[in-house]
């Protein structure tokens, strides 16, 4: 996937990664960007974007960006919901929807839910809104599947599934796969280390043979689980810090 980045809040642009290039441009909300990576000089972090074919800087200030991420669904099933301005106002999410109805307002609801636990357990909001402001549509998402998560708004995530932008709830259980190559280096480090610990045992005249095995085989397992996650992230920290200072 490409990286990318949306605008959350305007933001400066910078010809160079250096406070006094500082131009008259502005990155605007709503707005997504590729960028190529994070920078850190003089004690302040840079995200490299391109815009126009042209390689340009922000401040890195979550306050003002999301970096997206690509997301494969782990729950059987969640809803996404659309909505479309009918007017020319451009709402926004919670400008549209309330989770109670609102006296003295003609009202229609959607049901937004996630499904998880082997289909056995399900979480569910009811989401009020005016019919004559917004279209309101929905889909549902079925375990597997792939959008990219571009916001979060509290207990629901913008998403872009295909070409639109919708929301779900945002204790969805989902995969961010990123960096890939950091997995197998590390999961061939610790088949090598598990393998030469028992080619030491054996050497030295231990034998396991029989139902026996079973317990060394359950203990190393979760052993590996652990050490994967230990090293992925230790990994990744130092691979990024390098980046950053390249």
């Amino acid at each position: 996937m490409i990286k990318r980045i949306k605008i959350i809040h305007p933001i400066v642009l910078y010809s160079t990664h250096d406070q006094n290039s500082k131009t008259s441009d502005f990155l605007h909300e709503g707005e997504i960007v590729e960028f190529n990576r994070e920078k850190r000089r003089n004690g302040i972090n840079w995200m490299e974007i391109y815009l126009k074919g042209k390689k340009s800087y922000i401040k890195k200030d979550f306050s003002k960006i999301y970096i997206l991420k690509k997301a494969k669904l782990i729950d059987d099933s969640c809803t996404v919901v659309f909505y479309e301005s009918k007017t020319r106002v451009n709402y926004d999410f919670h400008d549209v929807f309330t989770s109670h109805a609102l006296e003295k307002m003609s009202q229609e609801s959607i049901k937004m839910k996630r499904i998880y636990d082997h289909a056995q357990k399900e979480k569910y909001v009811n989401l009020f809104y005016n019919n004559n402001d917004v279209e309101v549509s929905k889909r549902i998402l079925a375990k597997g599947e792939e959008v990219i998560i571009t916001n979060e708004k509290g207990m629901f995530l913008e998403v872009l599934y295909g070409k639109r932008f919708g929301y779900i709830l945002s204790d969805v259980a989902y995969y961010e796969g990123k960096n890939w190559w950091m997995i197998v280096v590390a999961m061939l480090v610790l088949l090598g280390i598990i393998g030469g610990s028992f080619y030491s045992l054996i050497d030295n005249g231990w034998t396991i043979t029989g139902s026996i095995l079973a317990i060394p085989a359950i203990i190393i397992t979760a052993v590996i689980v652990i050490c994967i996650k230990f090293v992925l992230a230790i990994f990744n920290m130092i691979y990024q810090n390098i980046r950053k200072r390249l």
